[in-house]
């Protein structure tokens, strides 16, 4: 019994002292990097995946911005955003400034069945490829327009997941897909680096 009455006491400072350490290192390791400390991480060829606001010359000013680690295929750039224009005749489409062909193959979901359901004005969620063109080619495609109809300020919004192109510390931005990201104050991004 004496052992026991030792025992407990030394075993629950022990998970204490862990679990305090454990809390403490996540703790850190959540917190909110500055602006600064953004564009310190950044590297040209880093993939990212981001979320923010279009404005009217067409760049994002940035509201979250997660920095990827890991190995990533050359077709896993993504874009989500509303359709500028349709070209039926070379089966593209116009997302912001940037130029989404489809390929052949391209695989339609959420309704879509082919490229003639497309429409200008529709919210896509595309996959595929950044072609060194400065096009994008397109393997799937989604109907993501509901989130309209459920949150409309949705239409001024963009996801973003590619390779980092450039970065520009003195103006705060970086280039993905030749779209200009504006890293704000109030960006929140989490290193997953550190």
């Amino acid at each position: 019994m004496k052992v026991r009455a030792r025992f407990y006491p030394i075993m629950l400072i022990t998970i204490s002292l862990f679990l305090a350490a454990a809390t403490h290192g996540s703790a850190q390791s959540k917190a909110w990097m500055t602006p600064g400390e953004i564009m310190t991480a950044l590297k040209p060829g880093q993939w990212v995946k981001l979320e923010g606001g279009v404005q009217k010359d067409f760049s994002v000013w940035c509201k979250e911005l997660k920095i990827l680690t890991g190995d990533f295929l050359d077709d896993e750039w993504s874009i989500s955003m509303i359709v500028k224009k349709v070209d039926p005749e070379k089966q593209q489409v116009q997302i912001m400034q940037l130029l989404v062909k489809f390929k052949q193959d391209a695989e339609y979901q959420a309704g879509l069945k082919g490229f003639s359901d497309v429409k200008a004005g529709m919210y896509l969620d595309v996959d595929g490829t950044y072609l060194k063109d400065g096009t994008f080619l397109a393997k799937q495609v989604e109907d993501e327009s509901i989130k309209l109809v459920e949150k409309p300020e949705t239409a001024n919004e963009a996801d973003i997941k590619g390779k980092v192109e450039k970065v520009d510390p003195a103006n705060n931005t970086l280039t993905i897909m030749g779209i200009t990201v504006r890293i704000t104050d109030t960006t929140k991004s989490r290193s997953v680096i550190k």
